[in-house]
């Protein structure tokens, strides 16, 4: 048993327990990765298991396959392992029993920009116009229905309820999944079908589910159909990582894990093999604030490091120069790969990518815009989808403007009455054909658009994936079509479509035997998957894209109040606060070496610029260990703290006491009466002389935006 080897106490309890349902709880930097695939291990050389018989879930595709290799490692071998993400599995177990739900196996999943799409197309159609209702906020209130688990479920609002059937009606008439539907279906049909369930239970026999703090109503109600009574399962997670409550995860789900299976045997996992005792203990102090968590303290046997250091900064240009100027002299350009720059919203990088670009410093941007939904990928993925799945009407109208056909909005609502008739979408544009409902030149593009598809349908069934998209490249002559629609990124789109085949001729040789199985891939892949860590760059990223992840130097930016937390969480609840405060201690404790954490004291944000007030996580912690001065001295880079300081002092005069704005004595994060509204919180400043506008919450009822010289305000003590 030699995989035992270098496990400690707590690590080797939880990988030879047997018996009852095991919950390891994993602080972060703990080893977790390496308890999961050596319990793996362990139940396959102790045949307790065999590797058909297993199933282990987790979030991303970049963590399974960690996984997987490192246990094939072991054993030398290929392994019969079903290590995936859940939307993975799901999509995979949909392909094989989506028939109980009558459907068809060649549907398509719609990502997040396809699900937009077509929540835009339901709105034209009903005459609603997409600024009073906008899609973003329409897909997370149909996602938080689905969520619930429940296939019967609706929202409360008779007006959304009655959007969210035209939207499930335009999925299913285009025989589409969202990614919300692959849990919800597949919880579905194990909940009903109870041949099924006992097959898909008698498969997969032993169960593990890692980050199980981020799991759903929907994946738990899964987890349980999964699981038989007396279950061999371990789940695996962070309470204190749980960050995802805004896309529907639910953290009772790891705090209640006992009430749903009451001989649970726990293990805490503190020992620490990342991090720095310096960082440890900055973000031990971080969450122990928080109330709705287990009681855990991270420690480790590296004692050496850096003290975590705070650096206030002028504005958010600065803090990209002091960046800038602390990798140039502290980072190797060899070891820029080790550093991260962390922020709560993606619009924080901006000024950091134009003083890199500026200085020359090489960074990847991790978290914009995925790979597959650039507008040229997208293109010609479409037409891959049309071959896949004849119902996708979502394609088949963007393929059809792929080159240019002539073929414009007002032509596609004549079409598609003849798809919906006719089910198909060539079929319906055959018989539009065939009534003759277009002009000449309309009717000549459309038949060659079909044409080309039926050509295309021909040649999937010959050729693979590879050589199908090369041959769909030369035929369509796409890169002259992108040279004709913009010169000055032509050659930049060409790249990504090489890149394209090269990853589908990768995947080709890894066994990925047709298109279908590469468009699962595409849909299904996360920002993570996208994430070079072969280069030298410095990464910026979200500390949501940062989950899982860790760096020698960590930049946290942007801490202040309303930036991060962000002023969502303040407006709404303790608990909102509570997961804002978790998603600190994630970004703190990516870190392995050198902690950084900057904010600004005044900030531009939507065209105003406003007064900063220090994040409440940077007070918190000072709090807990007053006599610490964490703002570091940086006189070695050339850059004196004091000057910055007496920056700082000078920007508060301007944006504290301004003399146009007449009432020197309100500043942000004041309490005032107003005679109306009542009680409020001032949140930003905006304008001057007769125009300077004061912001302020009111609980309940929303911001306010009034001229500054005419409310009425009294200040609270």
């Amino acid at each position: 048993m030699n995989y035992l080897e270098g496990l400690n106490e707590q690590q080797r309890a939880a990988v030879l327990h047997q018996g009852t349902p095991l919950l390891i709880l994993a602080g972060a930097g703990s080893g977790k990765t390496r308890v999961i695939t050596t319990r793996i291990i362990h139940q396959i050389e102790q045949y307790i298991a065999t590797p058909r018989q297993l199933l282990a879930m987790t979030f991303t595709n970049k963590a399974a396959r960690e996984m997987k290799s490192r246990i094939e490692a072991y054993f030398g071998d290929h392994m019969d392992l079903t290590i995936t993400t859940f939307h993975s599995f799901c999509a995979r177990f949909l392909r094989r029993e989506i028939g109980y739900l009558e459907r068809e196996t060649n549907f398509a999943i719609f990502d997040s920009q396809d699900q937009l799409g077509a929540i835009k197309q339901i709105l034209k159609e009903s005459r609603i116009n997409d600024k009073k209702e906008p899609p973003v906020k329409l897909r997370a209130i149909f996602s938080r229905v689905k969520n619930s688990g429940d296939m019967e479920a609706e929202p409360e609002d008779s007006f959304y309820a009655s959007l969210f059937r035209d939207y499930n009606r335009l999925l299913a008439r285009q025989n589409a999944l969202d990614f919300d539907d692959l849990i919800l279906f597949t919880g579905h049909i194990l909940n009903t079908f109870e041949d099924c369930r006992e097959r898909t239970q008698h498969r997969y026999q032993h169960l593990l589910i890692d980050e199980f703090q981020d799991t759903n109503k929907a994946q738990f109600a899964l987890l349980r159909l999964l699981t038989p009574e007396n279950p061999d399962l371990c789940v695996v997670g962070d309470e204190d990582q749980s960050i995802y409550g805004w896309r529907g995860a639910d953290i009772h789900n790891i705090l209640d894990f006992k009430e749903t299976y009451p001989n649970t045997e726990t293990f805490k996992l503190e020992q620490n093999y990342r991090s720095t005792q310096a960082i440890l203990d900055f973000s031990n102090r971080v969450i122990s604030k928080n109330t709705s968590r287990y009681s855990k303290q991270l420690w480790t046997e590296v004692k050496d490091g850096e003290q975590v250091r705070v650096v206030p900064t002028a504005s958010e240009r600065e803090e990209a120069l002091f960046a800038a100027q602390y990798i140039s002299s502290k980072v190797s350009p060899d070891a820029y790969g080790e550093c991260a720059i962390l922020f709560r919203a993606n619009y924080l990088t901006r000024s950091f990518e134009e003083v890199f670009r500026s200085r020359g410093i090489p960074y990847q941007l991790v978290g914009g815009v995925r790979f597959y939904d650039r507008k040229e990928i997208k293109d010609l993925l479409a037409y891959a989808r049309l071959v896949v799945n004849p119902k996708d009407w979502t394609s088949c109208c963007r393929a059809m403007g792929v080159p240019s056909r002539s073929l414009g909005a007002k032509t596609l609502e004549k079409l598609t009455p003849y798809f919906v008739t006719h089910g198909t979408c060539l079929e319906g544009l055959e018989a539009a054909l065939k009534d003759n409902v277009l002009r000449a030149t309309q009717a000549n593009g459309l038949t060659a658009f079909v044409a080309l598809m039926r050509q295309l349908e021909d040649a999937a069934k010959e050729l693979g994936p590879a050589s199908w998209l090369t041959e769909l490249i030369r035929i369509l002559d796409y890169r002259t079509h992108l040279e004709q629609e913009d010169e000055v990124t032509a050659e930049f789109r060409a790249q990504n479509i090489d890149e394209l085949l090269s990853a589908m001729a990768e995947l080709e040789r890894q066994g990925m035997a047709s298109i279908a199985q590469f468009l699962d891939h595409t849909a299904l892949i996360s920002d993570q998957d996208q994430w070079d860590d072969q280069v030298e760059k410095i990464n910026l990223m979200t500390v949501h894209a940062a989950k899982g992840l860790e760096f020698n130097t960590v930049i946290v930016a942007g801490l202040e109040d309303g930036v991060f937390p962000n002023q969502r969480s303040l407006d709404e609840s303790a608990m909102a606060i509570e997961e804002e405060r978790r998603l600190f201690y994630v970004a703190a404790t990516r870190a392995r070496r050198a902690l950084i954490l900057t904010h600004a004291q005044y900030r531009q944000i939507y065209g105003s610029r406003t007064r900063a007030m220090p994040s409440r996580f940077l007070r918190e912690a000072r709090q807990s260990q007053p006599v610490t001065d964490q703002r570091t001295r940086i006189g070695d880079l050339g850059v004196q703290l004091e000057l910055i300081e007496q920056k700082l002092a000078q920007q508060s005069v301007d944006i504290q006491f301004r003399p146009e704005l007449k009432k020197p004595r309100y500043r942000i994060g004041d309490i005032v009466e107003h005679a109306t509204f009542g009680a409020g919180r001032i949140v930003s400043f905006s304008g001057k002389g007769a125009a300077a506008k004061v912001s302020i919450y009111f609980q309940g009822k929303g911001t306010k935006l009034f001229y500054l010289d005419r409310v009425p305000l009294k200040k609270r003590d």
